[in-house]
């Protein structure tokens, strides 16, 4: 684990703990065995850590789903899977969530916001081709549904925020739960009332894959590591980006290598997508 990656992570740990305000810069290097010095090699601030520590685990979540879904053997599996996931990263990140929602919602800076629309927007269009394919019958019905089902997640996350000590979930259960009910909606539903016009779910996921994006990743993935195999792996896939004849199959081979490393999801995910592109 690279230095920087285990400041981000102990601080995480840090402030789910003992909450952000109380958490000092010294309790963080001394938690992590390292000098003040070596914490502003890494994160100017504090300030600079805590965006650092939500664009890290936005980026983590983004791609734990996609990864999920696309795991699932069928629609309804990978609708299962949705959830599954959803709920279960809530429930293991729950105490530092509510900590950041609590204190620190005025350190979103307008590129991180910026950030999180777009990653909310590739959130959007996986549903939305899951429900097609779950549901083609009920096309008509798609834009309804992805926002009962984000209905749904936001409903029962704040129920687990509130409740998760007095009443511990089953997530199997909630999730098979979900599917059902998503399942007699998109059946049963007679009168569609959200159209394509009134959603935008396709406009902004191509602001997510661009070479500039996927090239400033890769500055950001390179502080992260510290394997000489993973650094020299990223330089190859930037190099062969850049290419005037980039070769799938030397990219491929890098993107193996740093599959290997969850830190590297975002920056293989974004990279994948601009080669099927």
């Amino acid at each position: 684990m690279s230095k920087k990656q285990l400041i981000l992570e102990t601080a995480a740990q840090l402030f789910a703990t003992k909450g952000i305000d109380a958490t000092s810069v010294q309790q963080i290097t001394d938690a992590c065995g390292i000098s003040k010095g070596a914490f502003y090699l890494s994160f100017k601030s504090k300030d600079e850590l805590i965006i650092s520590i939500i664009d890290y685990f936005v980026k983590d979540v983004a791609t734990r789903i996609d990864q999920s879904v696309n795991e699932g053997k069928s629609p309804e599996q990978k609708l299962y899977n949705y959830y599954y996931q959803i709920f279960s990263i809530i429930q293991e990140h729950i105490t530092l969530a509510s900590v950041f929602f609590k204190e620190h919602t005025q350190f979103l800076s307008e590129e991180l916001i910026q950030k999180m629309a777009l990653y909310d927007t590739m959130m959007n269009k996986l549903i939305e081709n899951l429900l097609l394919e779950l549901y083609p019958q009920s096309a008509q019905h798609i834009y309804d549904l992805a926002i009962i089902i984000k209905g749904f997640i936001s409903g029962y996350s704040e129920h687990m925020f509130q409740k998760a000590n007095a009443y511990p979930y089953d997530l199997q259960a909630l999730s098979k739960s979900l599917v059902e009910k998503t399942t007699i909606i998109a059946t049963h539903a007679k009168t569609p009332f959200i159209t394509k016009e009134m959603i935008t779910l396709h406009s902004t996921e191509e602001a997510l894959i661009t070479l500039e994006n996927i090239l400033q990743e890769a500055n950001i993935l390179h502080s992260y590591l510290d394997d000489g195999l993973l650094q020299d792996s990223v330089t190859i896939i930037t190099e062969q980006l850049q290419s005037s004849q980039p070769r799938a199959a030397i990219m491929h081979g890098m993107l193996a290598n740093l599959q290997t490393n969850p830190v590297c999801n975002w920056f293989c995910y974004l990279v994948k997508k601009h080669i099927e592109n």
